[in-house]
């Protein structure tokens, strides 16, 4: 996947010299090829994440900034945590992000679970 990732990447930093930009099916081909590229990182990000390790979990609580933490670790916008998710169908952990809604933080996963008191668990993914 990093291989074909590379060449697309490699072909689009001088896409002159390997697309006519007069050419439809050029053009659709370049295009094409950016789509996979995308899949493709967002196929290795899930990767890394499902293989990463471990290193905080627990419960979440909300500090006195209005921030959700755990272990002293606040969550802020963007940032990516997995949470046990209990429904019919069993267990298991989900992965999703925190965002602000403009009165408080929420899972992009599930904006009405509440936070506070969550079970979740951070893993570390190298750069």
């Amino acid at each position: 996947m990093q291989r074909v990732s590379q060449m697309i990447v490699t072909a689009e930093e001088n896409w002159t010299a390997h697309y006519n930009r007069g050419n439809p099916d050029d053009q659709y081909l370049r295009g094409m090829f950016c789509r996979v590229g995308n899949l493709l990182d967002d196929a290795k990000r899930l990767l890394d994440q499902t293989f990463a390790e471990v290193v905080d979990e627990g419960v979440l609580t909300k500090n006195m900034g209005g921030r959700y933490a755990l272990h002293g670790r606040e969550f802020t916008s963007g940032q990516t945590l997995e949470y046990l998710d209990q429904n019919d169908n069993g267990v298991r952990w989900k992965l999703s992000r925190i965002e602000h809604n403009g009165h408080d933080y929420y899972l992009v996963a599930d904006r009405n679970l509440p936070l506070k008191g969550l079970h979740v668990r951070v893993k570390y993914i190298p750069l």
